[in-house]
């Protein structure tokens, strides 16, 4: 069976997602070796750019993983 138009609209926004979430993981990388928060959420920069660094490699595992479903 073929793949018929939302599935191809499915890929391509998981695909979007996955370059945001790199994008996010990059910056929080940045933002960790200049000692910089990315979201200012009040805990100290250090930590929230590891937690966002964690968060967004679980999105990209779980992203792939559906991808690859597929």
């Amino acid at each position: 069976m073929g793949t018929n138009v939302s599935d191809k609209r499915n890929i391509l926004i998981l695909i979007v997602m996955l370059i945001v979430f790199a994008l996010i993981f990059f910056l929080s990388l940045v933002g960790l070796q200049s000692e910089e928060t990315l979201f200012n959420i009040g805990i100290p920069a250090m930590y929230e750019n590891w937690l966002i660094m964690l968060l967004s490699l679980a999105s990209i595992a779980k992203i792939v993983w559906e991808l690859y479903k597929r």
